[in-house]
């Protein structure tokens, strides 16, 4: 019984001893008291700590006490506190009656027997009371503990650690002191003694709680990103919707339009196989041979119904027969006048009947594409293959036997050999030019290959404001008394012949075998000139 009574002794004594050493614990340095100083705030420190806090503060920041952060303008006399200062004396007897080696009972790890003096030098895989397996390092003790007795230290609020983590990596470089705090304005980990320096206006909070804020923003940033997805995936599939209801809409359209259009198509097409039989009608009561001669092209254009293919290669989106309709009701008028003045034998060819540059253009007018691969490597070709425009530089063609090598010229894709054909050329961007046309086997290289220089190529010359007519290196200077935008070209293959038109007057005739095949030729003299196919709306 009188066992017990001094067991019970012992633990009360130890268990208030423990609280002693809490209050005689400066806050700065959680060591006893040295030299202990109170301020008018009345909170204790060791007068080192205070002293090297104030000093690493800017001179006109004030003095602060560390603990509850009160402003003193003006440095406060410092006094000892001598009844602090007496306590810390007595404890160190009291302690110090014991030995240094000798086992006390300690409030901190409760009825446990701790070497005084035993940090965390001691095994890392053991507790440092009871030698049983470590669970936890108490960073402010220094001491490894295991489950058991973690519970004192967990009740006070005590950081503790995983038991690998060296304490060393828990102090401050600085002042080597436990690291408790976290400076949100630059980021950093400090000690008590570092909030009193530079830090002292910073927003500071502890290490725990800066853990769960960042948790928190870093929880509802993946949040907000996830939201933006969601969002994103939405819109995307929205737009995708969108996109196709309105493929189906417009596809929708054209069918009708098509549809449309096709009726009408018919419509003509049936009303065109009606003119022709009523042509052929009339036609029969005629016993003319020359009308026959003069018509052939004619007959030729309706039975193919050339209008339609110019129809069919035309998008879609823009259909529209008006113009055919207009072309159509020219060729009824045309052929009408014809039929008529052929009847009254007004006319002793009727072949030339009408045959105007307007009268050309619906009967026999032609659209010709340049061929890219005969333009010389300073000719450069359009998108729509009806303009050669000349360039300083030489563009990258690949090698081809029909590329002219020596001359800026270029020929058409089209060749000819038997009918009639008209086409236009446009050459406002040019002042140095040759065009008309030239046999099909015309070599390409060399010196011999410029147009008009050989008898295989016709063509109309303009230099310096200056026209001829050139073939075979011949040259017949023609009077052209204002500067044409357009000049126009005739080829009737059977009666070999090439009528040249400037303004609306023939300016020259040439004369030549063109049942060979022939083509339409350009060339281009002047550095950035450009001559260009007109396309004739036919």
């Amino acid at each position: 019984m009188a066992s017990s009574s001094s067991s019970s002794s012992s633990s009360s004594s130890s268990s208030d001893i423990g609280v002693i050493l809490n209050e005689l614990t400066c806050p700065v340095c959680f060591e006893l008291y040295k030299e202990p100083i109170c301020l008018p705030c009345g909170h204790s420190f060791c007068r080192v700590c205070l002293e090297t806090s104030w000093e690493k503060r800017e001179a006109d920041a004030g003095c602060v006490c560390p603990n509850c952060r009160e402003v003193f303008p003006q440095k406060p006399k410092l006094k000892k506190n001598v009844i602090v200062a007496n306590l810390v004396e007595n404890m160190k007897l009291k302690k110090g009656k014991f030995g240094l080696g000798v086992e006390v009972q300690d409030a901190e790890h409760g009825d446990v027997n701790v070497k005084e003096g035993m940090k965390s030098g001691g095994s890392e895989s053991y507790c440092e009371l009871c030698n049983g397996e470590a669970a936890k390092r108490c960073v402010p003790c220094e001491i490894l503990c295991c489950e058991k007795h973690l519970k004192p230290h967990q009740q006070k609020g005590h950081k503790l650690v995983d038991p690998r983590v060296k304490i060393e990596e828990l102090r401050c470089v600085e002042h080597g002191k436990p690291i408790l705090l976290y400076c949100k304005d630059d980021g950093s980990l400090m000690c008590v003694t570092c909030r009193g320096g530079q830090h002292w206006d910073h927003d500071v909070v502890g290490v725990e709680i800066a853990h769960a804020e960042l948790k928190n923003s870093s929880r509802d940033a993946e949040d907000s990103l996830e939201e933006k997805r969601r969002l994103v995936c939405q819109f995307g599939n929205e737009s995708v919707d969108l996109m196709k209801s309105e493929i189906n809409k417009r596809k929708m359209e054209k069918l009708s339009l098509l549809g449309k259009q096709r009726e009408k198509l018919e419509q003509q097409m049936e009303d065109l196989r009606q003119g022709k039989s009523t042509m052929d009608t009339a036609l029969q009561d005629l016993e003319s041979i020359s009308f026959l001669q003069g018509s052939k092209d004619l007959l030729k254009r309706l039975e193919t119904m050339s209008d339609f293919k110019s129809v069919k290669r035309t998008p879609l989106p823009v259909l529209d027969f008006s113009k055919e309709e207009k072309n159509l009701d020219g060729l009824i008028m045309l052929n009408k006048n014809f039929l008529e003045k052929i009847q009254k034998r007004q006319v002793e060819h009727p072949e030339k009947v009408e045959l105007d540059q307007n009268n050309l253009r619906r009967l026999y007018g032609r659209s010709p594409s340049l061929d890219p691969n005969s333009a010389h490597r300073r000719i450069k070709i359009s998108r729509d293959l009806r303009t050669a425009t000349r360039t300083r530089t030489d563009n990258q063609y690949r090698k081809h036997p029909d590329r002219f090598d020596c001359w800026t010229q270029v020929v058409s894709c089209d060749c000819f050999s038997s009918g009639r054909h008209y086409w236009e050329v446009d050459v406002r961007s040019s002042s140095w030019w040759d065009i008309g046309i030239c046999l099909n086997s015309m070599g390409r290289k060399g010196e011999d290959s410029c147009l008009g220089a050989n008898p295989e190529s016709w063509c109309l010359w303009k230099h310096n404001n200056k026209f001829s007519a050139d073939h075979n290196d011949r040259c017949t200077s023609l009077s052209v008394p204002r500067d044409h935008e357009r000049f126009g070209f005739f080829l009737d293959c059977e009666a070999g012949e090439l009528t040249c038109f400037g303004d609306s007057r023939v300016l020259h005739v040439f004369r030549g075998n063109f049942t060979d095949p022939v083509k339409p030729a350009i060339g281009v003299w002047d550095h950035g000139g450009s001559v260009h196919f007109v396309h004739l709306l036919i």
